[in-house]
């Protein structure tokens, strides 16, 4: 499993070369001295604010080792929780009830991704490999783009689009848009041919972000596909790492990003 998103014991897609697990909580293996969050664009360019202004609260599923909140809709939180047992499950959380959601026949289950209509999107472990799925009205549907050998589902938007990241049989990772039984697959012009492109996030427009590793310089960068099908990288500037997790219609974009200091 390498191309998942998760804490405890399972991994980001964009950290899992620089995250292990030890006991309940994910730690960085850190290969440069200081790993820095940064939300690009306006997160960063409001004056004033601090801490007093925010109010937070923590998640635990009732049982649970280790539990991680990914997506929110209008009404519901959703994520992973890893039980006593060491299994992976995935939950929503509706007004301080939570609900265990589990692909049938699945070892393990993740969600990453809820939208507004309650559209999950994720990912789960059979006895062979990875898969991204969707799930509408209690019908999961395996999301397996042509010639995956194992998949990822990331976010999914108003449109009921799912973004992911997949395998091909040559181990070259692609990025993918679904929706309604249709895939588009997708590289950053100039990845790595094995290393190639992690798609994550996705808007309501469907412009999508994640990580591509290039080809001229093997350094991870992040990068932005238009819902037009146009490519944009970009680096935080001093950066020797550079990914992006999340866009918002307004076209902002979050990530991390990791520096040598």
């Amino acid at each position: 499993m390498d191309i998942n998103r998760t804490s405890g014991k399972r991994v980001s897609a964009s950290q899992r070369d620089f995250v292990t697990a030890q006991g309940n909580q994910a730690t960085i293996r850190k290969p440069w001295k200081s790993l820095a969050a940064v939300a690009f664009g306006v997160l960063l360019s409001v004056p004033g604010l601090t801490q007093a202004q925010y109010r937070f609260s923590t998640i635990d599923v009732p049982g649970a080792t280790a539990t991680e909140a990914n997506g929110n809709s209008t009404d519901e939180i959703a994520g992973g929780f890893t039980d006593a047992g060491g299994n992976t499950h995935g939950f929503l959380l509706n007004k301080g009830v939570f609900t265990t959601i589990d692909v049938p026949g699945a070892i393990t289950t993740f969600i990453n991704g809820i939208n507004a209509p309650a559209q999950l999107a994720g990912s789960y472990d059979d006895a062979v490999t990875s898969h991204a799925f969707f799930k509408n009205d209690g019908f999961f549907t395996t999301l397996d783009p042509p010639g995956s050998i194992r998949s990822q589902g990331g976010f999914i938007n108003a449109q009921g689009q799912v973004v992911g990241t997949y395998r091909d049989a040559t181990q070259r990772r692609h990025g993918f848009i679904w929706r309604n039984g249709t895939f588009t697959t997708f590289n950053v012009p100039g990845d790595d041919p094995v290393l190639g492109t992690v798609a994550f996030g996705i808007n309501d427009i469907g412009d999508v972000v994640g990580d591509y590793v290039a080809a001229s310089d093997g350094n991870r960068h992040g990068f932005l596909r238009s819902s037009k099908g146009d490519f944009t990288t970009f680096d935080v500037p001093g950066a020797v790492i550079t990914i992006g997790e999340g866009i918002n219609n307004a076209g902002t974009i979050v990530g991390v990003y990791l520096s040598r200091q």
